[in-house]
């Protein structure tokens, strides 16, 4: 369920881009918030002792807005355990 927002005239004043895009920045910052609050782990395809630390970061500033992947530097060893692996298979989330 969407809540009900209030149109301002002057920033939206494209009524039917309005009617379509009716989002803030709340809702961006909602979607995908159980991978914003987490560290995953991506192992090197260089070195199997080795891996990254992979936060998902908001790009509000992208069109679309979406979620990006950001590493660490290498890390030597394995993950601790408990620790989940990197989502794959897509470039960037939309959201």
């Amino acid at each position: 369920m969407k809540p009900k927002y209030e149109k301002n005239d002057i920033a939206y004043q494209d009524e039917t881009w309005f009617e379509n895009e009716k989002r803030n920045i709340f809702d961006i910052r909602n979607q995908h918030r159980e991978l914003m609050s987490q560290k995953y782990y991506s192992i090197s395809d260089n070195d199997p002792d080795t891996y990254f630390e992979v936060t998902f970061r908001p790009n509000m500033l992208a069109n679309p807005p979406r979620l990006v992947k950001r590493h660490s530097q290498p890390i030597k060893g394995r993950p601790p355990e408990g620790m989940k692996p990197a989502p794959t298979g897509m470039p960037y989330l939309k959201l």
